[in-house]
Formats: C-alpha cells, structure tokens, sequence
C-alpha cells in the first residue's frame, strides 16, 4: 500500500519528499469492463513499464468498481487518474454544452461525483481527480464556475487528492469562439485558479492536420460520412509529411518541425502552456499524447525523443494514447497501441534518461 498521497510544490509533484516524475498510459475502458479483464489491462500497462494510468471514471462506474481499481493498483505499484466526465458525451446522457457548465452539471454530474470522490478520500492510489476531459465552452466564464462549484464540494469531504481538469492546450482548447484557440491567455486565466494544483496538456501535434481535427469533431458528433471523407483527405495530406519524417528518422535519427504546419504551431503553442505553468508554480502533465500507427517501427525513436523533450522541460508526467491491452481502448483515430509493439525496452530507456535529471 502507498504510504503517501501524490502532493504539488513549487511546480513538481511530490510522493513524500520525493519528487514524482512518471510514464503513463491511457486505457479509457478500465472500468468499463469485468474486474478479470481490468486486472489484466492493468498488469500488463505495469509490464510494459507504465507507471500512472488515465481512464474514464463515469458512466456506470460506481464506487465499489473504483475501490476495485485502487486495490490491484496499490498491488502493482501503479498510480491512478480518474476522470470525472467527457466533454463529447461518451457514455452520458448528459449534453456537455455551456448551459450544462453554467449550472446543469449540478442535476446528475455533481451528487455523483462528490459521492465518488468522498467515498475513494482515504486511497493514497489516485495521483489526481480530473472534472472533464477536454472541456470547451463559449464563455470561459462558465467553465470558471464549474471548476469553484465543483471543487469546493469535492473538499468539503476530500482534502488529499489533487485536482485538475484535462484541457488540451496548444490549439486545441476553445474558452470563447472557435478563434479563441489561439488566445493562450484563457488557458492561463483558467489556471490560475487556486482550486486547480496541476496543469493538462494534450499532444496531438505529431500527425495532425486541419483536416484530421474535423475528422475527430465530426466522429464525435456522430457524423460518420462526413468524418470518413474528411478522414481520407487527411491521409492524402499526411502523405508527404509522413514520408519526410520517416526519411529523417530513417537517415538521421531526428525529425524537423517545417514552420507554418499545424505541429509547428500546436508545438508554440504548448510552449507558451509551459511557461505560463512555470509562472503559476503548478506542475505539468501530458494527459494524452499520440503517434499515428502509419509511422510503424518509428513510433519507438518518436515517443523517446518526445518524451526526452517534455521531461527535459520541467514536464512532470506524460500519457500515452491509448493502450489497447485485452483489445480494450479501442482507438478510431490510429492512434492505439498493444502489447505487439512492444514499448517496453523504449520506456525504460526513459525513464533512466528521466532520473538522470
């Protein structure tokens, strides 16, 4: 059993006195599925040498479930972060628009959440609680009211756990109109409340186009025609990007960001996340972070090389997308990953580059 709960000082997390770096994984479904199945998704993200696992904590999840989950984690020595609700609805009822954040998250979302977060006070397993995962809203307003309300019923009963919210950075977070994206001062405004103690960062920038964002908005939405027509325009658009990565990782072993493309400026854009974190004290983690299946072998010399990069930055901790162990987390994006590409011998070699620093 953990002797400590995961704390936040001077922009590090902490386990005692130590500070608390980690590799993570994603595996969305973990307590969606049979207490044999999740024991055996856990494991196996334990062999692979992940440290910390992110999954969707709602739904039909319930808090005997949720004890379930800590009890093989506290066996296996791995951390937990539950995340509390999906902005694109997956598995709620519940529309996640700006009249929910402004006030109906309080009808369904808010009693059992703090059911949840009350009854699991006491497990020293669970690094964070997450409220939302990629929230978005019109006026930022909202999500700011959200984020007090819920937060200060969470610690009337738990004071221990962190908390945070899984916003995208980047690009990726729209707290007004759609032009907001690129209005970082909203994600600092955002984190600058006291309730929140560790910043979210989403990286999608490695493959991303235009035209793959609408591809992922339009699935959400339940648009399927669209969504598969935007998504064969993307691989037409990947085409030449991919193959020069593939021809500098080949001859070089290194990738170049060329300027004005989507990556190079989510890349900026993260930049500019970091440093307003840096500025706010609070540590950083990337929630999720994905490397398209289509760069094949090269994914090994990616996910090293950007992970070297965040954690040589001051990046606390980072999570891969998505492990799709027990063929569960099904990715619809090609962004999955199992145990056949064997990341193993790629997270170990970072994890001693990690404690090195």
């Amino acid at each position: 059993m953990f002797q400590n709960y995961i704390t936040s000082s001077d922009g590090k997390f902490f386990d005692g006195k130590t500070e608390f770096r980690f590799t993570g994984c994603n595996m969305y479904e973990l307590a969606n599925v049979d207490s044999v199945t999740s024991e055996k998704m856990l494991r196996s993200a334990r062999q692979q040498g992940f440290d910390v696992i992110r999954f969707w904590a709602f739904g039909n999840v319930n808090c005997d479930k949720l004890s379930a989950l800590c009890d093989i984690a506290a066996g296996l020595d791995l951390r937990l972060i539950p995340v509390l609700s999906d902005s694109w609805g997956y598995l709620q009822n519940d529309k996640i628009d700006d009249k929910w954040y402004s006030g109906g998250f309080r009808n369904s979302y808010l009693p059992d959440i703090t059911q949840i977060t009350s009854h699991l006070s006491d497990r020293k397993e669970i690094l964070l609680w997450e409220l939302m995962n990629e929230p978005a809203v019109s006026d930022i307003q909202n999500l700011i009211y959200f984020v007090k309300t819920v937060t200060a019923e969470i610690r009337k009963f738990n004071h221990d756990h962190l908390i945070s919210i899984g916003t995208i950075g980047g690009v990726g977070d729209k707290f007004g109109n759609e032009f907001s994206r690129f209005n970082s001062s909203l994600f600092d405004k955002l984190y600058s409340l006291p309730e929140l103690n560790a910043v979210s960062i989403h990286d999608y920038s490695f493959n991303s186009t235009i035209a793959e964002r609408f591809d992922i908005y339009q699935r959400f939405k339940g648009r399927e025609a669209s969504s598969k027509l935007l998504g064969s325009f993307d691989k037409i658009l990947n085409t030449i990007p991919s193959a020069f990565d593939k021809f500098t990782l080949k001859y070089f072993k290194e990738i170049y960001d060329l300027p004005l493309t989507l990556r190079s400026v989510w890349q900026s854009y993260i930049i500019k996340n970091l440093n307003a974190a840096k500025k706010l004290n609070k540590p950083v983690y990337i929630g999720e972070i994905g490397f398209k299946k289509n760069m094949g072998g090269y994914r090994k010399i990616i996910i090293e090389r950007e992970y070297k990069k965040y954690f040589k930055s001051g990046v606390s901790g980072i999570l891969l997308w998505s492990f799709e162990s027990e063929d569960r987390s099904k990715d619809g994006h090609d962004y999955g990953f199992d145990e056949s590409d064997d990341f193993k011998e790629t997270i170990k070699e970072i994890k001693i580059y990690m404690d090195q620093l």
